[in-house]
Formats: C-alpha cells, sequence, structure tokens
C-alpha cells in the first residue's frame, strides 16, 4: 500500500514538473512573440534612436577633442553634426542625378535582355518550338515585368519620403541630445548605485562597453567607405559610368555582409550589361568589385577588428534576415551593428555567461582544437 501511494506520489510529482516546465516554455514563447510585436510597429520610433546612438558613438571623441580646446560642449555638437550633414547632403546631391538617370535607364535594360534573350532563343530553334514558343510574348512579358517593378519602386519612394525626412530630422536631433547629455546621465546613474565597488565596476562596464563598439562602429564605417572609394575606383579605371554612386553603394550595402554585396554585384552586372558589349567586359564589372569585397572581408576587416568581432556567418545571414523582416532594408543595414553591440554588452555584463561563445566564428576555436588534435599524441 505504501509502496503505491509513493509511486503515485512520484507520478503526480513527475506530472506537476512537466506542467510547470510547459508553461515556463509557453511563457517564453509569448514573451517572443510579444517582444517582435513591439518591434515590428514601433520601427518608426526605435530606428531614429539606435540610429543616432550608433553616430554618437562615434562622433563623441571629436566633441571631446573640441573639448580640449575649450570649445563647449553643446557647441562642439552642434559643428560635429553640421560637418557630418553637410558632407552627407554634398554627397546625396552629387548621387541624385545620376541614381535618377540609371532609373530611367532600366527599361532599356530591359528591352536590351529581352533582345539577348529573343536571340538565344532564335539560335536554339529546337528548345524554341518545343518550349519558347512565340520569342515576341516573352520578350514583352520581361519588359512589362520590368517596368512594373520600375514603376512600384518609385511609387513606393514617393510615398516613403516625407518619411524619411521626419526621421533624418529625428535622428539629427536625437544625436545631439546624445552629443550633450549623455555622459552627464551616465554619472547620474552611477551616483545612483550605493557602494563604492558598485560605482565602480559600473564606470569600469560602462567605459568597456562605450569604447569597444565606438571601436567597432568607427572602424567598420572607415573600412566600408575605404572599400566604396576602392570600388569607385576600379569603376572609374574599367570606364564604368557614374563611379562614384557604386561606391556610394558598396559602401552602404556593406554594412549588410553577404546579403549586401551579392546585392551590389548583380546590379553591377546590369550595369555591365548596358555599358558593354562584350562579355568579358561585362563580367569584369562585378568581377572588380566582388575581388575588393573579399581582400576587405578576409584580410582587412580581420586584421582591423581582430577575432573579437568575429561572427559566425549562419547567424549573421539568420540575424540579418531576421531584422529585414522586421524593418526592411533599414533593420539589414542596422542588424549588425546592433548583434555586434548585444554581444560586447553581454560579455561585460555577463548577460548570457558561455551562451555568448555561440556567437563567435570559431575560427579561433578550430585552431585550438587542431593544435589539441596535434598534441595529444605527444602526451601519451
Amino acid at each position: 500500500m505504501t509502496t503505491s501511494l509513493k509511486i503515485d506520489h512520484e507520478k503526480t510529482d513527475v506530472s506537476a514538473r512537466f506542467v510547470a516546465n510547459g508553461a515556463r516554455l509557453a511563457l517564453k514563447l509569448l514573451a517572443v512573440l510579444a517582444v517582435l510585436y513591439t518591434l515590428y510597429f514601433s520601427q518608426t520610433l526605435l530606428v531614429p534612436i539606435f540610429v543616432a546612438a550608433f553616430v554618437a558613438l562615434f562622433s563623441s571623441r571629436l566633441v571631446r577633442l573640441l573639448a580640449v580646446v575649450y570649445v563647449p560642449k553643446p557647441v562642439g555638437a552642434i559643428l560635429v553634426i553640421s560637418a557630418l550633414t553637410g558632407g552627407l547632403g554634398y554627397l546625396f546631391s552629387l548621387l541624385v542625378e545620376p541614381a535618377t538617370r540609371w532609373l530611367q535607364v532600366i527599361p532599356r535594360l530591359s528591352e536590351k535582355l529581352a533582345s539577348e534573350m529573343g536571340e538565344m532563343s532564335k539560335s536554339l530553334s529546337a528548345i524554341k518550338e518545343s518550349v519558347m514558343s512565340g520569342s515576341s510574348g516573352n520578350s514583352d512579358s520581361i519588359e512589362n515585368a520590368v517596368d512594373s517593378t520600375l514603376h512600384s519602386a518609385v511609387s513606393v519612394l514617393a510615398e516613403t519620403t516625407a518619411s524619411f525626412a521626419i526621421q533624418v530630422g529625428a535622428v539629427v536631433v536625437i544625436t545631439y541630445f546624445f552629443l550633450v547629455f549623455g555622459e552627464e546621465l551616465m554619472r547620474h546613474v552611477v551616483k545612483a548605485r550605493q557602494t563604492f565597488s558598485a560605482k565602480k565596476s559600473t564606470v569600469v562596464v560602462f567605459q568597456a562597453v562605450q569604447n569597444d563598439i565606438s571601436h567597432y562602429v568607427l572602424v567598420i564605417s572607415l573600412i566600408n567607405v575605404g572599400l566604396g572609394l576602392a570600388t569607385a575606383g576600379a569603376m572609374h579605371l574599367l570606364g564604368v559610368e557614374d563611379a562614384l554612386l557604386w561606391g556610394a553603394l558598396a559602401t552602404i550595402l556593406n554594412f549588410a555582409p553577404y546579403v549586401g554585396p551579392m546585392l551590389l554585384a548583380v546590379i553591377l552586372t546590369g550595369v555591365g550589361f548596358m555599358e558593354f558589349s562584350s562579355w568579358g567586359s561585362i563580367v569584369l564589372v562585378p568581377g572588380a568589385f566582388l575581388v575588393l569585397n573579399f581582400i576587405e572581408c578576409q584580410f582587412v576587416t580581420p586584421t582591423l577588428l581582430g577575432q573579437r568581432f568575429n561572427m559566425n556567418p549562419l547567424l549573421v545571414v539568420l540575424w540579418m534576415f531576421a531584422w529585414g523582416w522586421l524593418w526592411g532594408a533599414v533593420g539589414m543595414l542596422i542588424a549588425i551593428p546592433l548583434l555586434v553591440c548585444g554581444r560586447i554588452l553581454a560579455t561585460h555584463l555577463d548577460l548570457m555567461g558561455r551562451w555568448v561563445g555561440v556567437l563567435d566564428g570559431g575560427y579561433e576555436d578550430d585552431g585550438i582544437a587542431a593544435t589539441e588534435h596535434h598534441e595529444a599524441p605527444s602526451e601519451s
């Protein structure tokens, strides 16, 4: 009798634990869904804040340098923001005309592509008769598809111009307040801690996080600008029109690793298709960019950033697609800086324990594993 009661009690405990674990898992899933829901519908609020925080991180050093020469912080912030917005505005004014011209060229690209496909279908008459009956219909369908895509893109761009201008203004204002009052806010946070050791640890962690994040944002921005300049120079040497436009696109799209360069390679293939007639010259246009991107991602970035910021490529791509689904193109561009900043915070604040190592690229661990494998026989 006692044994049966004990077995029933154990079964009850197991079922209770199972129900409790299921309830905790359900709560975690609901929390994740709530976070995703909040992020999806708060894009217009959070995007300017994140972008302004990144801008303030690498421009705060300039404000501090101006403060050394007795320039007040509010004045220094205005000077830095004015220089940044003035430079970007001037670059934008240089790129508007060529970008508009290339948007108008897209229908010609569809016509040329349809013509090339028509010639290919004529040369392969057997395939044409069995599969591709009516090449003119195929050409018309290609032209209509490209034209409709162009019109849709232009209409979306016109609808989002006002929203984009508002968000740019919000970024400028928030960046100013980050630069002027960010450190003061941190000092108040330190004062709120109770003990001296807590105050000291807070200051150390804050400085480490700020230095690492600002170092990453500044270095990766300089690397992308360098890639853009190299791309513009290569396009100029190849005789491609509007080389500065393609260099600017290389700078922007390289903030989205893997996906951004692949997209630009496709765009440059179309550019080469429009500018040249021989396939060798056409392939050389995207090929030159891919060579430069290979040098950047395999040699320049690992050398300047080191293994600390090395990320697992699979997680990088999945993370970018997730943020692209949430916030579109802007989400894909800021996804990797957000991931790196989150990793830095998790490392310094010990938020994930050893699980933070899941984000590592694994090259260093592979080398250690290989070393241990070679050293194992000598130890035996």
